[in-house]
């Protein structure tokens, strides 16, 4: 049940014998170092490369040689026919190839390589990797009798989208041809978290989910369409709000002491972004979005513990494009003429992804209070 976004079960978990420990965790070490560099190197595409030129080259000298003869009329008469109809036309560059993925990943090794650290510190510190034989466990989805309500699965679509969000734009900004970047970055981003997912079957709190990767599957997806879909990113923004002590119920705390925020502090929220439309950016609105939001209460072992109703609860409301409003081209003083800097590329990116407390109003509908 990996996911980018977890909590952490107070329930302690028997560990194995510390020479078996030591040979899974230096065996998962090994595998997340995969992700330090691709396996497609420019070094090994050469011969590829120089193969593929020397087809096109030879293709090239037969094509001028029946041109040749063409002109001179000792082709045959259907073959002078044939290439008078077809035009001779170019063939189109090609889109997408596996030299243009190799150069991708080549492009953003270091990102791979601080992901692939990332993951190796949450897993082996909070997730439990290791701590037994591999498992399956059958999750289920949103239903009243999961483990979470859907918060995790929710949690692992966004952070597979997250990871291929940013994999894009750095292979867009980086490779030498970025065509197709949005599908190179999003099967990297499923394999990171499958590989994530596998790992978990040796965490006996865990265990491997088929949901899960399913999930992943749909995070991928939507980063592709995100990226692919003219305008629709300039539109739509898909955000996690960690949500505070005020907008919970009362016990409900940040005392897990774990890297990632506990389920019951989540909140995500679909923003629809007035700045993405052309007739709406030269005005007022473009500072405004409306949002769409779901998060899922009771489920964890400190609400049950409290007394709290399992509660699921979709939200409707409107906020602040935080983005527009600090580094937009708009009327308000900002800091739009930084906008490039790093500090400023890093909060733009934030805001891309983190949904600020207090910057938004909701209402919300609660569609299931069931207590257990």
């Amino acid at each position: 049940m990996m996911s980018g976004i977890r909590p952490w079960p107070a329930s302690a978990v028997a560990h194995q014998p510390p020479a078996k420990q030591n040979v899974r965790a230096t065996a998962i070490l090994a595998c997340l170092g995969v992700f330090a560099s691709p396996p497609i190197a420019p070094g090994a595409l050469m011969p590829m490369a120089q193969a593929a030129e020397a087809t096109e080259a030879i293709a090239e000298d037969r094509k001028k040689a029946r041109s040749a003869k063409a002109k001179s009329g000792t082709l045959p008469p259907r073959e002078q026919t044939d290439q008078r109809s077809s035009g001779a036309a170019p063939a189109p560059p090609s889109f997408y190839s596996m030299n243009q993925m190799g150069d991708h990943l080549w492009s953003v090794r270091w990102e791979l390589a601080a992901i692939g650290g990332a993951l190796a510190v949450v897993g082996l510190r909070d997730w439990g990797w290791g701590d037994s034989n591999f498992q399956f466990i059958k999750e289920g989805w949103f239903a009243k009798n999961t483990r979470h309500g859907g918060m995790d699965k929710i949690g692992h679509a966004f952070s597979t989208f997250v990871i291929a969000d940013l994999l894009t734009d750095q292979i867009r900004a980086n490779a030498a041809n970025p065509n197709g970047a949005q599908f190179t970055a999003a099967l990297v981003a499923f394999g990171i978290m499958g590989l994530g997912e596998t790992l978990d079957g040796f965490a006996g709190r865990h265990r491997f989910s088929r949901e899960d990767i399913a999930a992943n599957a749909v995070g991928a997806a939507f980063s592709i369409i995100r990226n692919t879909v003219p305008g629709m990113r300039e539109k739509l923004d898909w955000r996690l709000l960690y949500t505070p002590a005020s907008y919970e119920k009362p016990g409900i705390t940040t005392s897990d002491a774990g890297i990632l925020p506990p389920y019951e502090r989540q909140r995500y929220v679909m923003a629809l972004k007035a700045s993405g439309f052309d007739a709406l950016k030269k005005t007022p609105l473009r500072y405004g979005e409306l949002h769409l939001g779901f998060d899922a209460r009771g489920f964890e072992k400190k609400e049950r513990a409290l007394g709290y109703p399992i509660e699921r609860t979709f939200y409707v409301g409107v906020g602040l494009n935080l983005n527009e409003v600090l580094f937009g081209a708009g009327q308000l003083p900002n800091f739009a003429r930084h906008r490039d800097t790093l500090p400023a590329r890093v909060a733009r990116k934030t805001f891309e992804y983190i949904q600020v407390p207090y910057t938004a109003t909701y209402g919300e509908h609660r569609f299931s209070t069931i207590r257990r």
